[in-house]
């Protein structure tokens, strides 16, 4: 964390798109979570400046507050970043880099550590190549000729980027088994999605009574949480996972992907929104969660979960459901932090998760059956055990769990 620093945040808008002020709040916002004290927020409308993005003037300007750093919300070329550095002694980042800083900070366990290493090498490698390919027009031949360090700083960048990769799959491996295993012992798979800082860690503390951090700002979850809870007879793994954020670069979301999977593998998606944002604001959020549970492939069943209605009278809540309705046509309304909605919650839930389906199996009287026959009773729904010549039992559960037990002999009624 960058904890006692200071920062000037900057912004250039297209001159003639409307006004944006939510995307400064939301950078100010991620400064503040990465530990920075914002000390101004300097806008510009105009054309992009190639060498600095914004004009001279307010780079000058920024700078008067003497910094420690000056944080874009643009996106900076290579080129900009030297050029700042080098016209004005100035460290400079963008949105981007702010992000992964946060990220960074927090990543708690190797694979997230892995992940966070992966997206910057990948932000990094084309630059590193334009560099490399720089110097070569200008290489002289002969031992040690220009250009041989920057080629040599790319290629090791993508030596470690399959590296990376090649453990990140084996994490995702790991986690396709575990999440199979979940299954077959009778768990449904639901994951939270959504914005940045909605309230999902706090929905999962409702809904579990864990206890897991829950703050006010954003990315506060990294790496994926996951608790069990009983729902109506149904066994329930809820997990939370990274929020999104808009313009989120498609190479980020690819280097999180064994994280991602948590959604695009689960059995049903929560897509967490505030609603307390103004109208434009959740349009836009709810807009930028869906593009990236598309770009995620996530196609499990989803349902809107508006959070924080706690916030709004009856008509401000009313008037924001019906402003998304193309967007979210059926929400189900809550207040996580009150408990306002959660009962109908968990009832949507339970109606949007695959039905249980009725099974009937034979077994022996044997130490194996009976084992087996316990292993029923912790996975499935139990109907009834009839004692003949041998015990036919009758059960309600997941596909994965009859399959499991089917394996000693069974038919399904």
């Amino acid at each position: 964390m960058c904890e006692g620093q200071t920062a000037v945040l900057l912004k250039r808008e297209e001159p003639h798109a409307g006004s944006e002020p939510y995307r400064m709040d939301e950078l100010r916002g991620l400064a503040e979570a990465a530990g920075y004290k914002v000390l101004a927020e300097i806008t510009q409308r105009r054309g992009r400046d190639h060498r600095f993005q914004l004009g001279r003037g307010k780079i000058v300007q920024a700078l008067s507050y003497n910094p420690d750093k000056l944080i874009f919300y643009n996106p900076l070329s290579p080129g900009q970043v030297f050029n700042i550095r080098t016209e004005f002694g100035a460290k400079v980042i963008d949105r981007f880099n702010l992000i992964l800083e946060i990220f960074a900070s927090r990543a708690s366990t190797r694979e997230a550590k892995l992940q966070v290493e992966l997206a910057r090498l990948t932000y990094e490698a084309p630059h590193a190549r334009q560099a490399a390919s720089s110097r070569k027009l200008s290489e002289q031949p002969g031992f040690r000729g220009a250009g041989v360090y920057e080629q040599s700083v790319y290629r090791d960048m993508l030596s470690r980027m399959t590296k990376i990769k090649a453990a990140l799959q084996d994490v995702e491996t790991i986690g396709q088994n575990r999440r199979q295993k979940r299954h077959e012992l009778g768990f449904d798979l639901v994951a939270l999605a959504g914005y940045t800082n909605a309230g999902k860690s706090t929905i999962l503390n409702a809904l579990t009574r864990a206890n897991v951090a829950a703050r006010d700002q954003p990315f506060t979850t990294i790496s994926p949480t996951t608790r069990a809870v009983d729902m109506r007879n149904r066994k329930v793994l809820l997990t939370d996972t990274v929020g999104f954020i808009d313009e989120l670069p498609h190479f980020l979301i690819k280097a999180f992907q064994s994280t991602l999977a948590e959604i695009f593998q689960a059995d049903l998606i929560l897509l967490v929104a505030d609603i307390s944002d103004s109208a434009n604001l959740l349009r836009r959020k709810l807009v930028a969660s869906h593009k990236a549970l598309w770009d995620c492939g996530a196609l499990a069943p989803l349902i809107t979960v508006l959070n924080k209605v706690d916030r709004l009278s009856d008509g401000q809540s009313q008037s924001k459901i019906e402003g998304i309705y193309d967007l979210a046509p059926d929400p189900v309304v809550i207040s996580a932090s009150s408990g306002q909605g959660l009962e109908d919650l968990m009832e949507r839930i339970c109606q949007k998760l695959q039905p249980l389906k009725e099974f009937q199996i034979r077994l022996p009287y044997t130490a194996e059956a009976l084992s087996h026959l316990s292993q029923i009773y912790r996975s499935a729904e139990l109907v009834q055990v009839s004692y003949e010549d041998e015990m036919v039992v009758s059960f309600r559960g997941r596909e994965e769990t009859a399959a499991r037990a089917l394996v000693l002999g069974a038919h399904r009624p």
